[in-house]
C-alpha cells in the first residue's frame, strides 16, 4: 500500500516495498549472519571472527543506506513504518532505533560483566576472550563511550527541535489557507505537505547519519571480541522484537494498563 504522501514522491516507486525489503534484511540477520557470528564467538579459533563481525556491521550500514533511498522515494513510509509492531514502537526515533539505544546496550554489557565477576570463565563452554571481553574494560574505552554519549546529547535535541519547527510551520501554513476557496486551499495544503516532507526527509537522513556514526564509532573503539559481541547483542535485540510470545505479553500488559486507566485504577480481573 502506498504511503499517505506517496503522491509527492520525487522518484518512481521501487519494485520492492520497503516493508518487504526489511523482512528480507531481517531474515538475513536472523537466519544467516547471526548464527555465523555466534559460531565464531563459540569457537576456540578466532580466525573468521573479524570477517563475520564486519559482515554484520556492513549489513547494518547497508540497511541505513537503503532506508535513506526509500525515504527519498516516500519519506512517510519510513516515518510511519507499517512493518513495526507495538513492542518496537517505543524504541523508535525518526523511523528507526533511537541512537541512545546503541550506547545503552554497550553499557549494559559492561555493567552485567562487572557485576558478576564471581563467575568462573573456565566452567563455561565459550572462549576465555569472549567470557572476559567486558570485564575491567580499559579506561580508553570508557572515555570513548563517554565521548560518544556526549556527542549524542549534543546532536539529538537539535533533531527533535527541527521536527517541532517543521510541524509548527506545516500547521501554520495549512491554517492560513483554510479559509480560501476550495481550489486554492487544496493547492496550499499540497504545497505545505510537500514542504514538510522535504524537511522531514532531511531530518530523517540526519538521524540515519547519526545512527551509522554511533555504530561505527563503537565498533572502532572496541576490540574484535567486544565489537562482535556488541553487534551480536544488537542483532539479538532486533530478533527479540519479533518474538511472538514476548509481543503477545506486551500487548496483554498494555491492554491491562489501559483497562486500569479507563477503569479509574481498578483491576478488571485479567
Amino acid at each position: 500500500m502506498p504511503g499517505p504522501f506517496s503522491f509527492l514522491s520525487r522518484k518512481k516507486p521501487t519494485s520492492l516495498p520497503f516493508k518487504d525489503y526489511y523482512e528480507n534484511w531481517f531474515n538475513t540477520i536472523k537466519n544467516t549472519l547471526l548464527p555465523l557470528l555466534h559460531q565464531s564467538l563459540s569457537s576456540p579459533s578466532p580466525s573468521l571472527l573479524p570477517f563475520r563481525r564486519d559482515l554484520l556491521l556492513q549489513h547494518f550500514l547497508f540497511y541505513y543506506d537503503s532506508l535513506d533511498q526509500a525515504a527519498a522515494v516516500d519519506v512517510s513510509q519510513i516515518l510511519f513504518p507499517s512493518w513495526r509492531n507495538s513492542l518496537e514502537t517505543p524504541f523508535l526515533f525518526l523511523g528507526d532505533l533511537h541512537p541512545y539505544l546503541f550506547t545503552n546496550l554497550l553499557r549494559s554489557f559492561i555493567d552485567a560483566a562487572n557485576n558478576n565477576k564471581t563467575q568462573n570463565p573456565e566452567s563455561l563452554d565459550k572462549p576465555y576472550q569472549v567470557l572476559t571481553a567486558w570485564i575491567n574494560p580499559p579506561e580508553k574505552l570508557i572515555l570513548r563511550i563517554e565521548q560518544i554519549e556526549c556527542g549524542l546529547r549534543l546532536m539529538v535535541p537539535p533533531l527533535i527541535s527541527r521536527v517541532r519547527k517543521v510541524q509548527a510551520a506545516f500547521i501554520r501554513k495549512v491554517a492560513e489557507k483554510w479559509d480560501s476557496n476550495e481550489g486554492f486551499k487544496k493547492k496550499g495544503i499540497k504545497e505545505a505537505v510537500k514542504a514538510e516532507m522535504e524537511e522531514m526527509l532531511d531530518v530523517l537522513m540526519g538521524a540515519n547519519r547519526l545512527r551509522r556514526s554511533v555504530i561505527i564509532e563503537i565498533v572502532n573503539a572496541t576490540n574484535v571480541y567486544q565489537g562482535a559481541l556488541f553487534l551480536e547483542g544488537l542483532a539479538q535485540f532486533l530478533v527479540g522484537f519479533k518474538d511472538t510470545a514476548l509481543v503477545g505479553e506486551f500487548r496483554r500488559c498494555k491492554l491491562m494498563m489501559m483497562m486500569d486507566i479507563n477503569g479509574g485504577g481498578t483491576h478488571w480481573g485479567f
